[in-house]
């Protein structure tokens, strides 16, 4: 295990890097409260000139054993909600700067932030891979295509809420506050470390896992990545 204090803008700029949220973790369950307590805490950063903003850790397995593709892939263990909300207000940056003409800053987020530019395969493109619904959601507020025939998501919901709450007098503030943003880096290595008595360890103070929850992810955790999709597809979901 290895931690290192970190901008959380240096870790999600990283090139050739894929965030991947695994099955076996929960539902992406933040809603507009959380958003708009961490929109405040990054305007207020920035306004008040007060350094930094710590936000926790973000533990992740890197993969590398396993994956033979042109990115690395590192799977997030803890931290998911943090991780998919800033990458929604990213979006809603990158939009926003998009539709008021700033196309460089809308290339430089969208180029720096969202996407692995020069990456050609399209399931490695996006940084942030996300499963199920939560994925065409975040494909749909990155694309503009978001419509009425979407599932509920708070992908949108969230997306929808930093939308309508930036604008060009604070644009330039969340920019740079998101750049105060720190967290601690926790890196598992797979062979040497227990993902699933760390995630357990993680988890133990919150919500509490149920025995299903419990089974899923010490049967999914150690296992590859596309074998944990295929496994959870076609056993875990039927039953």
């Amino acid at each position: 295990m290895k931690a290192n204090e970190l901008q959380i803008s240096n870790f999600l700029q990283t090139p050739n890097v894929q965030f991947v949220i695994p099955v076996y973790q929960r539902n992406y369950d933040w809603t507009t409260a959380e958003c708009k307590e961490l929109l405040h805490d990054i305007i207020s950063v920035e306004a008040e000139n007060r350094g930094t903003h710590f936000i926790g850790s973000i533990v992740f397995v890197y993969e590398g054993t396993f994956n033979t593709s042109e990115v690395k892939e590192l799977v997030i263990i803890d931290g998911q909600q943090r991780l998919t909300t800033i990458n929604i207000l990213y979006v809603a940056l990158y939009r926003f700067a998009n539709d008021h003409g700033n196309t460089q800053e809308a290339e430089r987020l969208y180029n720096m932030f969202l996407i692995n530019q020069y990456v050609k395969n399209e399931s490695s493109k996006l940084k942030l891979k996300q499963t199920d619904a939560n994925s065409i959601a975040f494909k749909s507020i990155l694309l503009g295509t978001n419509n009425d025939s979407l599932l509920f998501s708070n992908v949108i919901e969230n997306y929808n809420y930093f939308r309508s709450n930036i604008d060009e007098g604070n644009f330039e503030t969340i920019l740079n506050g998101l750049n105060r943003l720190i967290f601690v880096e926790i890196s598992l290595e797979r062979d040497k470390d227990d993902p699933q008595r760390i995630f357990e360890s993680l988890n133990s103070t919150g919500l509490d896992l149920s025995q299903s929850d419990l089974i899923r992810n010490f049967i999914l955790m150690d296992l590859p990545p596309k074998d944990q999709n295929r496994i959870f597809e076609t056993i875990w979901n039927p039953i």
